[in-house]
């Protein structure tokens, strides 16, 4: 896929996504690293984060790699050692400006190979279209940040300790936190990060139960109209690829939401035994 941005554009859009992760992981205390034996890397102007206690990508990856410094063979080297021992895999997206070009060639022969494909999504600072739904959106609370941790926890299938830990940006450092709750019970949840004029949306999940009522729609629109009111010019989220066999609810939400692909980004997973 063509990119529909500039290289200057997709930083933008690369930059708020890591500077989200890196607030995140700064914000751990002493008994979520010891939890979740998480631990934190800068390797060439990228950002990794990586955990012994927790399976998922989402934890266990590096942002940025070959954007702000080149992918060298020192880079790789650092990327084998942390992608050795975890047996879930250590995952690498790869934005299409990455220098040099042929930096997915170098990763393939260091032993990593293409896993899936996200999508980056882009949006300017234009209103958002309301969305109905039977829920009550808000904004959370700092008082309610554990029971906002806990829920994203669930819904993201994650362990409690991931939980209290996400709570902990709850209203600190440019973080907006939402919920959908139908009555008083939550029943999805979504984050916003500002840095700068961006914007990253992310952390969003609904309750199975509850889906395609409109929450996570809602929750787009909400959380578009927050940064819109905080002068962002730019908002970035991503979804998984526009593939038949991959549910595509995430993909038109966005799409309804005003937001345009930016570029695919292929994932590339440690497979090296």
């Amino acid at each position: 896929m063509t990119p529909h941005v500039t290289r200057d554009e997709a930083l933008v859009l690369e930059d708020v996504e890591a500077a989200a992760w890196r607030d995140l992981a700064a914000r751990a205390r002493p008994e979520d690293v010891a939890a979740l034996g998480l631990r934190t890397h800068d390797l060439d102007g990228a950002f990794a984060l990586t955990t012994t206690n927790a399976e998922s990508l989402h934890w266990n990856r590096a942002l940025g790699v070959g954007l702000h410094e080149p992918v060298r063979e020192r880079t790789l080297v650092l990327l084998r050692h942390l992608a050795r021992g975890r047996e879930a895999g250590f995952a690498v997206p790869l934005c299409p400006f990455v220098a040099p070009d042929d930096a997915g060639r170098r990763l393939e022969a260091a032993g990593f190979a293409t896993y899936l494909h996200h999508l980056k999504w882009w949006r300017d600072a234009s209103p958002s279209e309301p969305v109905p739904t039977p829920f009550t959106i808000e904004r959370v609370e700092p008082h309610h940040a554990e029971a906002w941790g806990a829920c994203a926890a669930e819904l993201l299938g994650e362990s409690p300790a991931h939980g209290a830990w996400l709570a902990r940006a709850v209203g600190h450092g440019g973080w907006s936190h939402f919920w959908a709750l139908d009555g008083g019970d939550p029943v999805a949840v979504a984050a916003l990060h500002v840095h700068g004029d961006a914007a990253w949306l992310g952390l969003a999940a609904t309750r199975t139960s509850h889906r395609r009522r409109g929450a996570h729609g809602a929750l787009l629109a909400q959380r578009i109209e927050h940064a819109r009111a905080q002068g962002v010019r730019v908002m970035t989220l991503e979804t998984g690829p526009d593939w038949p066999d991959v549910p595509g609810e995430a993909l038109r939400n966005a799409r309804r939401a005003g937001f345009r692909v930016a570029y695919e980004r292929p994932v590339w997973l440690w497979t090296a035994a």
